[in-house]
């Protein structure tokens, strides 16, 4: 009997230890070359690894016999017609190489991989033993990897600061309110990061949309880890010279944001919510009265018969369709929230009609799935079945023909009740049946992409306009993001500009955060700040939350309503400017913010907790983010030259420096050799400017080239050639600036060109001249209405006095202009 009950233990220590073992995938059993690279398997598992380019590879390693290639979140899964790598099989040895990366397969005992460059030093290098490098725990799947000293940076939506290192980021799409704690994932997953190593970048895009756990060496000495509750060991590897050039490759793969309306990159008011016409039209009309710009207004979900996405609520909004044209002509456009959830409502079209094409999630024994979205019990869509992602097209129809252009995603991580859909709910997933555990982070990205289908299928030659809350990787191809729920305090001022980088790090460049805090009161000195700070966001909306205090810019007193217009203003003088950087990331996916580690990633300083907030907006303005609280500044100066915009004091840089800060005063440098296009202001985008292009260029030592875009702003036509390009560039050597002839059919808004030269003090041209004190922005020029000290006012404009510039006028011809100094 005792020896029948030690024998039962040891049964189950033996079953334990079987059920929880985590193996590595072994030895290479065999293997044979590919047109891509190889593919073979090991005791237990398969493996294929394929070349993209010189500069990627991929590694898939499967328990399954044929590995698959689909992925939402690619922007093809056609593999790339590339073939100039080559296989050599060196005793224990696999080498696969490019002329920029050497991929080295070690064959036993453990399948391991070593990175490294074309000067054979290692990038980065699976650790190596057993339960180590690839593993698999049951459904389990893990990497570990060395940790070479490292920083990570990207990872999308995720809190923390800049440099991941010694931290642990989940991907689990949730909806986080007032969220806080960088233990909790936030509302979208990307799971991307770039390590910089001292001299060396390169990037990692793990292609898994199951529940994700990186561990960047925290709680260990030994080792960084990647894990997912599921799927296979996917992911493709970068290295390349720069982190701009990671970005551009994993853009790549994954998409680019196309280019947007124009009006989208305007000042957007929204609120929850403006619950009726009369509403709409007072915030309409109040922005034009007080010529504070203003290019859209956000409706949230209160214009909707409770709460139904496609029912608009016609006691509240007797004529949509008037309204929105009405507000047309002011120059503003509508966007207009929607939730996934379709109510259990008899009574519903959607409803209805979702039941009738079977278009809804369900259980495996085919009960549709029911779950809470406050205020409703719903249905929801399966947007990973191309048919309901149709029948989401088709519904979103309404818009059009309501004159609403502008489609905001809300709600959809889904945030139903209790945060979590139950695992045996059943998707499509495009034919292949799939479960909670791999669809749920894609349910918010899929959701964007059918409303951005549905605006391509019917919003004529318009482009469309998408904005989400929850997404995945890739998601910029179809819509632009916020970041959810922050609060108003000052620390999250800043971490919305953190995130705003940190996503831009992970190729999605269209983003924002709600502009003065949506929950909570916030206060006047607060308010200032963030719409001092918030108008270098890429997305610009100022959003607040129902029965908390107002939050237009008029609301927080005189003062802070003629900064904000100073502030607000601004960003429609450098329409110019951010329009052509917009068109430039449509193209290679360069973020519009950009946190100090994309040019500078080998200076520790920018890494400092103090100085992770600084960041460039393009590529001339250097940005310090301020506080309510803060009445001086320490900015660190990476290594390079600026121009205190305000002044055009020359800074050199590799310096910190105490800046002391008066209410209109955002710490705001241009680099050196910048060239910054600016206009006349408008109060919307849809409004001609003046017809002078004033070219700022700040004096310096290298030779810069700015890609100067213009079109329509509205339609699709610059894809079939109406659009206007030229290159402006600043030759120092040459003592040159350079006009290029211009392209495309497109007719510029400009019939001339002012040039203004900041810190040059020897400026001679055969062209009429002049020298003049040209400020970019003068946030003090509105405050005559309120400053009745006439000699403080005074003192103080003395005080940001910028000193004198030489000037000169050019006609805008379109052929080539060059002009030497």
């Amino acid at each position: 009997m005792k020896f029948t009950r030690f024998k039962t233990f040891f049964i189950c220590i033996l079953f334990s230890q079987t059920v929880w073992s985590q193996e590595s995938v072994g030895e290479i059993v065999e293997y044979k070359k590919t047109n891509h690279g190889i593919e073979g398997s090991t005791l237990k598992h398969y493996f294929k690894i394929s070349v993209y380019n010189p500069n990627c590879i991929r590694l898939q390693v499967s328990g399954k016999k044929n590995i698959e290639d689909f992925s939402f979140a690619l922007v093809s899964e056609k593999m790339p017609d590339f073939s100039n790598f080559k296989i050599l099989d060196n005793a224990n040895v696999l080498t696969i190489s490019t002329d920029k990366i050497v991929a080295e397969i070690q064959k036993k005992p453990y399948f391991k991989i070593t990175y490294k460059n074309n000067r054979g030093e290692i990038i980065n290098e699976d650790l190596d033993g057993k339960a180590l490098g690839t593993t698999f725990q049951g459904d389990k799947v893990t990497v570990y990897k060395k940790h070479f000293g490292e920083r990570f940076v990207g990872m999308g939506e995720s809190l923390g600061n800049l440099d991941r290192s010694k931290s642990i980021v989940t991907t689990w799409n949730t909806d986080y309110y007032k969220y806080d704690d960088a233990k909790v994932p936030m509302y979208i997953s990307v799971p991307f990061y770039i390590g910089i190593l001292k001299d060396k970048v390169y990037g990692i895009y793990y292609d898994n949309t199951h529940k994700g756990t990186f561990n960047f060496g925290a709680s260990n000495k030994r080792f960084m880890s990647v894990s997912f509750d599921g799927g296979d060991m996917d992911y493709f590897f970068i290295h390349d010279s720069s982190v701009a050039k990671v970005i551009e490759n994993y853009t790549a793969l994954t998409g680019r944001m196309p280019l947007p309306p124009k009006w989208s990159i305007g000042y957007q008011q929204s609120r929850c919510s403006y619950y009726n016409e009369s509403q709409v039209n007072f915030i309409a009309n109040t922005f034009r009265e007080k010529k504070i710009p203003l290019d859209g207004i956000v409706l949230d979900a209160d214009y909707l018969v409770d709460y139904e996405p496609f029912r608009i609520d016609t006691k509240k909004f007797p004529d949509m369709k008037k309204m929105a044209s009405q507000l047309k002509l002011k120059g503003i456009e509508l966007t207009a929230s929607v939730n996934p959830g379709i109510k259990i409502d008899s009574s519903y079209g959607a409803y209805q009609n979702g039941i009738k094409e079977d278009v809804f999630l369900k259980y495996q024994d085919g009960e549709k799935y029911i779950a809470d979205i406050y205020p409703n019990t719903n249905h929801f869509p399966d947007f990973t079945y191309p048919k309901a992602r149709n029948w989401w097209a088709d519904q979103m129809k309404v818009y059009q023909e309501v004159g609403i252009n502008g489609y905001w995603n809300d709600m959809n991580e889904p945030a139903i009740d209790g945060q979590m859909m139950p695992d045996n709910v059943v998707f499509n997933y495009n034919g292949r049946i799939s479960n909670t555990a791999e669809s749920h982070n894609l349910y918010g990205f899929l959701m964007a992409r059918a409303s951005f289908e549905s605006f391509k299928k019917y919003g004529g030659n318009k482009r469309p306009f998408v904005m989400t809350r929850s997404a995945f990787a890739g998601v910029q191809r179809y819509s632009t993001v916020w970041s959810g729920d922050n609060q108003a305090k000052d620390e999250h001022l800043l971490l919305g500009v953190l995130l705003n980088n940190q996503m831009s790090l992970s190729g999605i460049p269209f983003v924002g955060p709600d502009l003065g805090g949506y929950t909570g009161d916030g206060n006047k000195d607060l308010y200032k700040r963030w719409i001092e700070v918030g108008v270098f966001s890429p997305y610009l909306r100022n959003h607040r939350e129902q029965f908390a205090a107002a939050n237009e810019p008029w609301a927080y007193g005189e003062e802070n309503e003629l900064i904000s217009q100073s502030y607000i203003n601004f960003r429609y003088q450098l329409m110019p400017y951010l329009y052509s950087k917009f068109q430039e990331t449509s193209q290679n996916g360069m973020p519009i913010a950009k946190a100090l580690c994309l040019d500078y990633p080998f200076n520790e300083k920018t890494y400092d907790l103090n100085y992770q907030y600084q960041f460039l907006f393009g590529d001339a303005l250097f940005i310090a983010p301020v506080t309510g609280k803060e009445k001086q500044k320490k900015v660190y100066f990476p290594d390079d030259v600026f121009y205190n915009l305000f002044t055009d004091e020359k800074i050199e840089g590799n310096q910190e420096k105490v800046i002391d800060l008066d209410a209109y005063h955002l710490p705001i440098f241009a680099k050196q050799s910048s060239i910054i296009p600016l206009q006349s202001v408008t109060q919307s985008t849809k409004e001609k400017p003046d017809d002078v292009l004033f070219v700022h260029i700040y004096n310096g030592s290298k030779r810069n080239t700015f890609a100067y875009y213009e079109d329509d702003g509205e339609t699709l036509n610059y894809e079939k050639g109406s659009f206007y390009k030229r290159n402006i560039e600043f030759n120092p050597d040459k003592r040159s600036i350079t006009f290029s002839k211009k392209q495309g059919e497109f007719k510029s808004n400009f019939t001339k060109i002012k040039i203004i030269m900041h810190g040059f003090n020897d400026v001679t041209t055969a062209l009429k001249s002049k020298k003049e004190h040209c400020k970019p922005f003068d946030p003090l020029a509105n405050l005559d209405q309120i400053y009745y000290d006439a000699l403080a006012l005074k003192n103080m404009r003395i005080s940001n006095q910028i000193k004198e510039s030489q000037t000169f006028v050019v006609d805008n011809k379109n052929e080539e202009i060059i002009i030497n100094y």
